[in-house]
């Protein structure tokens, strides 16, 4: 699996002024790269915050991403907070694109492209110019992790030894930096958010509404960290409304999905129940094949969808 590791732990406001959660073009520069990322077809997407991190956090908390925060922000340079998230990210993914928010004009085409090119190190260039997002296997995590010399990510990824693989990409969003006062005009129309995608959220429901992708992650989140406090967290919300998400799920199915278990010094933790489990795993089940269903039924109804959009019919 590829996951994406968007880098947003450092006060970026400088130059511009332009900060993550800060206008783009109609939409924040960090939901940009995650919904970059999300339609190019990355379901894992780990945002790394430190500075103004709950503003951040509280931003995008809805958009079904993970958080994780580097406290060390004001100490440490961007490979701290790449080296937070593969930590996390290594037993959970074969590929990982980095991307620090304040590069967030790159294409759903650009991703794709990077994604299809083999190599321990996918770079793009535009223009003989090496930009982002960068894509690191699974071969180079532990070199990454181990690295402590000079120049940062970068220098982690030029030592000798490193291979590294360029991708040509006409596309000049992977060298836009909006810390700088560029002209962003023309640029977020490249980017393909307004190309016509088929997208479903399955929801689940009784009287209203219990279960969907949200009540899913914050479970499989849960079940990793054996805490529901900590998957909140993770997950940019409040511990009181995550209680919530779980009891209204617990009142629609008449059982329990968690089991508390009380600790010592270091506190208790949560357990999902085997019933948990098992209804975890029918709706992931149901979900991947309405998922195939619905992708048929659209490129179905859909199939001249470009034509559509131009009006060239």
């Amino acid at each position: 699996m590829t996951a994406a590791l968007i880098l947003a732990a450092s006060d970026t406001s400088g130059g511009s002024g332009r900060r993550p959660t800060d206008d783009v073009g109609g939409t924040s520069s960090i939901k940009r790269l995650i919904m970059v990322f999300q339609k190019a077809g990355i379901k894992r997407i780990i945002v790394v915050t430190g500075f103004d991190a709950e503003s951040v956090e509280k931003h995008c908390a809805h958009m079904g991403v993970i958080f994780i925060r580097n406290e060390a922000f004001k100490t440490t340079d961007m490979l701290s907070s790449v080296k937070a998230g593969i930590d996390y990210l290594s037993i959970r993914c074969s590929k990982v694109f980095i991307a620090p928010v304040h590069i967030p004009l790159f294409s759903v085409e650009t991703v794709k492209n990077i994604e299809s090119t083999e190599g321990p190190i996918v770079i793009p260039k535009h223009n003989e110019k090496m930009g982002h997002p960068i894509l690191l296997s699974e071969s180079l995590f532990r070199h990454v992790m181990q690295y402590d010399g000079p120049g940062g990510l970068e220098g982690a990824l030029s030592c000798d030894g490193v291979a590294r693989r360029f991708v040509d990409v006409p596309d000049k969003g992977i060298l836009v930096d909006t810390r700088t006062r560029v002209k962003l005009s023309g640029l977020v129309e490249k980017q393909g958010l307004r190309d016509i995608r088929v997208g479903a959220k399955i929801q689940l429901s009784g009287e209203k509404g219990f279960f969907g992708p949200g009540a899913l992650l914050l479970l499989n989140l849960t079940r990793e960290n054996g805490s529901l406090k900590q998957a909140s967290q993770q997950m940019g919300i409040s511990y009181s409304k995550a209680v919530k998400i779980i009891a209204s799920i617990e009142t629609q199915l008449g059982y329990k999905m968690l089991e508390g278990k009380k600790g010592g010094s270091g506190g208790g933790s949560s357990i999902i129940t085997k019933r948990g489990l098992d209804f975890m795993k029918r709706y992931e089940a149901f979900e991947a094949e309405c998922a195939e269903l619905i992708k048929a039924a659209f490129e179905k109804h859909f199939n001249d969808i470009k034509s559509i959009q131009t009006g060239d019919r």
